[in-house]
């Protein structure tokens, strides 16, 4: 008893007390209530762990030619390597015109995103990959490296005429 009214509190199991009391000795014609869960064990009993985009694709149903792509886009989202901000979730959501997401989290978008990723052809899944597309702002070290050894160049190209 003293292990109840820890977990449950003295008034709750006082009220408890007190409903069957009367009963006692017809025990067998009225049912004992149940007391109350705690709140912690309350809460605890509906957390959900959220899925990452690799493992909704896994529970999907894709089609085999297509799922070695579905599976690689999905770790890249995972990674954030593909889609990496909600913003570019929407740019996806408008170019191929689905419904944006309510909820402005990625996590949210893994359903519909890869609902439709495996609905497209196979061919512009793999240009998807290849391109890279929608895997947010370039890398532009490369590029400035470039424009900046190109203006060197140039510059010793103009020296050298002179």
């Amino acid at each position: 008893l003293r292990s109840m009214v820890r977990e449950y509190g003295y008034e709750a199991v006082d009220r408890s007390l007190r409903e069957i009391g009367p009963s006692v000795r017809t025990e067998a014609r009225r049912p004992i209530p149940a007391l109350p869960r705690p709140r912690a064990q309350a809460s605890a009993g509906r957390k959900r762990s959220k899925l990452t985009a690799a493992e909704y694709v896994v529970k999907m149903d894709v089609p085999a030619a297509k799922a070695d792509a579905v599976a690689e886009l999905a770790r890249r989202f995972d990674g954030k390597s593909f889609l990496p901000s909600f913003g570019d979730v929407s740019f996806f959501c408008r170019n191929y015109r689905i419904d944006e997401p309510l909820s402005k989290s990625r996590d949210s978008a893994i359903p519909r995103v890869f609902k439709s990723l495996a609905a497209m052809d196979a061919a512009e899944l793999q240009r998807i990959l290849d391109l890279g597309l929608f895997s947010g702002p370039s890398r532009l070290g490369p590029i400035a490296d470039a424009i900046r050894r190109n203006g060197r160049a140039a510059a010793a190209a103009r020296t050298a005429s002179e």
